[in-house]
């Protein structure tokens, strides 16, 4: 039984059940077998993702770096939930590469101010969390 199964199976909601799939990191070889749960899992796993990345590597590294090649799916996770101002940001952001360097930096630094992480955190976590609760209704009815 991995941590997916394990919230399931103690009915975790909200703010438990964020915390538990953050144990990805713990057992990364469930990346692999993600489509066997319902789609809002993976989405939680990737908005996870996203702010460990922002967190340790910075801004830069969502758009150039690290989770660049999972850049839309991180958008689609992120507009699926609800924070459809966070995946715009990364959307417009995206296109940061086809500016001059001046133009770069200052769009980027705007960017950068607007992200969650440095702006109504607490509220974008909020929304994850009544994502997550949503869903949850859905798969109990189910």
């Amino acid at each position: 039984m991995n941590f997916i199964d394990r919230a399931f199976h103690q009915n975790l909601t909200g703010d438990d059940f964020l915390q538990a799939m953050s144990s990805i990191y713990a057992e990364p070889e469930v990346y692999k077998i993600l489509n066997q749960y319902p789609a809002f899992v993976a989405d939680v796993i990737s908005i996870i993702d996203y702010d460990t990345v922002m967190q340790m590597d910075g801004f830069d590294a969502m758009i150039n770096g690290n989770l660049s090649d999972w850049h839309l799916e991180i958008i689609h996770a992120l507009d699926r939930c609800g924070a459809e101002r966070e995946a715009s940001i990364l959307r417009e952001a995206k296109n940061l590469s086809d500016l001059d360097k001046d133009r770069y930096e200052e769009q980027y630094e705007e960017f950068s101010h607007q992200i969650a992480l440095n702006n109504d955190y607490e509220d974008f976590w909020d929304i994850v969390r009544r994502y997550i609760d949503r869903n949850l209704t859905k798969t109990k009815k189910v």
